[in-house]
């Protein structure tokens, strides 16, 4: 290459690199600004979240030993509960699952919602029963709501019901009243809409009762070999499930002395 060529290549104008505008630059700092502030407050709403399912899990662990210092044995200190909260009425069980909890009924089905067994605001609330039922667990049927939470706390294991093989492996509860203890032999799992007439009680006609048992069966993703009459007590355990808007999933059981 020669002395000319060298000094053409030397002369040749060199590219300018472009500067950003400042409008972009302010442009890409806003969007940088604005991800870190979703990343933070993303951060902080799952530390929320995971904070109020420890100290949900905490909150009903101690009641469990107030209410059975030796574990689930079949015998409640409701005596202790009521002292807590008078508006206790059972402790329900579920072997297996995260179902141990005690069960009230309130003046309305608002207040239970978010509140917990001894007080205290909290997003898993209490189960309950319906308020307008007259003789709780006493009637033909007492219908118990609670919530269905992400991690299986209150009702949220209730999902596994879906599955007829899950239930064949686990087909009953245990129930504690202050009259007696139940055993709660699975005899459906329904997914209904919450305007379902499934959400009816106080029933005193037994050609009513038969009318209900055959709408529970006619509308069930399945039933099991339990049978239901006019003359057994039914327990509708209701939470929301999520394959459409204001679905429930609903576990009907009915009451077998211990």
């Amino acid at each position: 290459m020669g002395k000319h060529d060298q000094t053409e290549i030397n002369n040749k104008p060199k590219k300018k690199k472009r500067r950003k505008s400042k409008a972009r630059r302010i442009a890409e700092d806003i969007i940088i600004l604005c991800l870190a502030v979703i990343v933070v407050v993303s951060g902080w709403k799952v530390y929320t979240i995971y904070n109020q399912y420890h100290s949900m899990r905490n909150i009903y662990n101690e009641i469990a030993e107030i209410a059975m210092p030796q574990g689930f044995t079949g015998d409640i200190d409701f005596d202790a509960l009521r002292e807590i909260n008078p508006d206790i009425v059972g402790w329900i069980y579920y072997e297996s699952t995260n179902i141990n909890y005690p069960i009230v009924q309130g003046d309305d089905n608002d207040y239970y919602l978010h509140i917990t067994f001894e007080g205290t605001w909290a997003i898993a609330g209490t189960l309950f029963v319906d308020a307008i039922t007259e003789a709780p667990f006493r009637q033909f049927n007492t219908i118990v709501y609670g919530h269905h939470m992400q991690d299986g706390s209150m009702f949220g294991d209730f999902g596994k019901l879906k599955d007829t093989d899950y239930c064949k492996e686990h087909p009953q509860l245990e129930l504690i009243t202050p009259e007696g203890k139940y055993h709660l032999r699975i005899c459906a799992f329904l997914n209904q809409p919450s305007d379902s007439a499934v959400y009816t009680t106080n029933f005193y006609q037994r050609d009513d009762m038969q009318n209900y048992i055959d709408f529970l069966k006619s509308c069930s993703e399945y039933v099991t070999s339990e049978e239901m009459t006019p003359d057994d007590r039914l327990v509708i355990l209701s939470t929301c499930a999520y394959e459409y808007q204001d679905a429930r999933y609903m576990v009907i059981a009915k009451m077998i002395p211990w």
